[in-house]
């Protein structure tokens, strides 16, 4: 994904504790209704406990013979690191002792990478179940005023952490699923839901520039910049500072030279 992180199926299938848990406060609907910030918060993270049991469903799966090639042990691990620093985050801002440092995130992921490369994937499952339940406590621990709190050395709010370690992640993650197993369609419908989810919880111009970057940024790594264009122009229009990002942003590297976006980018 190009914005700020960190750094950055049919058939019925068994209950997911971790979806359980948040739907007993916040019941999910396709369209999630306005509601308060932690209200809201709590909604994404429970389309996203749902939407990733599409992944779940994998993890049984030989892994890749190529170790730099990613199973979907891997993915689940990787999205259940990053929740779990988005709920360290929010517990150390609102208990006002140190925020977990993810300076090196590259290292970090590598790390994370090779540390559960040969865990079994019912260590994994449970894992990424728990992390579901930790931020979601760590949400709900919060008041509103908390989840408003500035960040320390950072140009964000504390609330700010959980979507792209959140729903946004996720997206991103299925998108990079389906595309190594050739499936364009699936990638791009996972934006899409992407898309939608952040665009129905979150309607200020910063989150909503956040949305249509993200979804840019795929469809310029697809080399797709008449699609790219249009949600490239409407994130700025949004967040006009996002430019300065999008400037050095590898992700558009592959569409950069078109005259359309170097106006864009001016």
């Amino acid at each position: 994904m190009g914005v700020e992180r960190d750094k950055v199926m049919a058939g019925e299938t068994p209950a997911n504790p971790a979806t359980q848990v948040l739907r007993a406060r916040v019941p999910y609907s396709p369209a999630v209704p306005e509601a308060d910030l932690k209200q809201r918060l709590l909604q994404t993270l429970a389309a996203s406990a749902e939407r990733e049991t599409e992944l779940h469903r994998l993890l049984e799966e030989p892994p890749p013979t190529d170790p730099t090639v990613w199973g979907a042990k891997d993915h689940v691990a990787h999205l259940a690191h990053w929740r779990r620093y988005a709920a360290q985050v929010l517990t150390a801002v609102r208990t006002g002792t140190p925020v977990p440092d993810a300076v090196d995130v590259d290292t970090v992921n590598a790390e994370v990478h090779s540390t559960n490369r040969g865990r079994s994937a019912d260590d994994i499952k449970e894992e990424a179940l728990a992390t579901y339940a930790e931020l979601a406590r760590a949400i709900d621990d919060c008041s509103d005023d908390d989840l408003l709190k500035a960040r320390e050395g950072r140009e964000t709010l504390a609330w700010e952490v959980v979507p792209p370690n959140g729903h946004l992640h996720l997206g991103e993650h299925l998108g990079f699923w389906h595309q190594a197993h050739g499936d364009e369609a699936a990638a791009e419908q996972a934006q899409k839901w992407m898309l939608e989810i952040h665009e129905a919880a979150f309607t200020d111009p910063r989150s909503r520039a956040f949305g249509e970057y993200n979804l840019a940024c795929y469809y310029a790594r697809q080399g797709r910049a008449a699609d790219c264009i249009p949600h490239l122009r409407r994130s700025l229009e949004l967040h006009p500072a996002l430019k300065e990002w999008a400037v050095k942003d590898a992700d558009l590297d592959p569409i950069r030279d078109k005259p359309e976006v170097r106006a864009i980018l001016g």
